[in-house]
């Protein structure tokens, strides 16, 4: 099992943190063991297999084995076991719940990430890039800014095999309407882009070990550069909404709009079997 969310106190200092910063680093959550089955499981969903008779969100997965480009698959909570408990796991959601001052944390989606290694050869291949973006530019169908994302480690995770990178302080520059750049992959291009005048563009790399979690606020800049490793970065984003968040026809679509049916009116909540309570944990 994970750590236990009552094994995690967060002080002062790192609310204080994560307020400055817009994001917040956590101990390590996850066992070597846990990890370990992640990792195979991950493959498994990027290779297209199912543990349930559902089928995937959006598009079965079909990557080409030589492609550098990032694999990435959404709600593997839906189709796998181990990546359902992982997903829901309670210590996540307590977390979750902290940082975004809410008594009940909602998943909105997750991501199921596999950043194929490279080699040091690699540095100049951009297909490899995760663009700067704010998650919120992605989500503006959604009535609230104050999502939480932790993103889980499945290995070591630095610099040179392409950890994420998070711009300090850039929560508080609010919503570039724009900034739904993932998938673009020129980051001198876009941090030119996205940093206002008279700011500077400070980004951390945030280094963990196998099974340890960042938590970033959904305004926060955050891209990642190439994979210079031999082996693939695989990691797992767990997207979460507080208990009040609910729809908007002012924002842009996002495919989350579409799981609330032919009758959604302007308000109504992301809640129900598509996007499961994950705090309180249910015993």
């Amino acid at each position: 099992m994970p750590l236990d969310y009552t094994e995690i106190e967060l002080t002062p200092e790192d609310f204080a943190s994560y307020r400055k910063k817009g994001y917040w680093i956590s101990p390590v959550l996850f066992n070597d063991e846990e990890v370990c089955s992640m990792r195979l499981e991950l493959e498994r969903i990027c290779a297209g297999e199912r543990d349930y008779d559902g089928f995937f969100w959006l598009s079965q997965p079909n990557f080409g084995t030589d492609d550098p480009a990032v694999r990435q698959v959404n709600n593997g909570w839906w189709i796998n076991k181990v990546m359902r408990l992982t997903v829901k796991s309670p210590v996540i959601g307590y977390i979750g719940a902290q940082l975004m001052k809410t008594k009940e944390v909602r998943i909105w989606h997750d991501q199921m990430l596999w950043k194929p290694g490279l080699g040091v050869t690699g540095e100049s291949d951009l297909s490899n890039n995760i663009g700067w973006h704010q998650d919120y530019a992605h989500w503006q169908c959604a009535n609230t800014t104050n999502f939480c994302t932790a993103w889980v480690a499945l290995q070591d995770t630095n610099e040179f095999n392409g950890c994420m990178q998070l711009v300090t302080g850039s929560h508080h520059w609010g919503l570039r309407h724009d900034a739904n750049t993932f998938g673009e992959k020129d980051l001198v291009v876009l941090e030119a882009k996205y940093c206002p005048e008279n700011n500077e563009w400070n980004a951390d790399p945030c280094v963990l070990k196998a099974g340890q979690a960042s938590f970033h606020h959904a305004l926060t800049y955050h891209g990642s550069g190439p994979n210079l490793s031999t082996q693939p970065r695989l990691s797992i984003a767990v997207h979460m909404m507080p208990k009040d968040c609910g729809f908007t026809q002012r924002g842009q679509y996002h495919p989350n709009a579409d799981l609330l049916g032919p009758y959604v009116k302007e308000g109504d909540l992301f809640e129900g079997p598509y996007f499961p309570c994950i705090w309180p944990a249910i015993v």
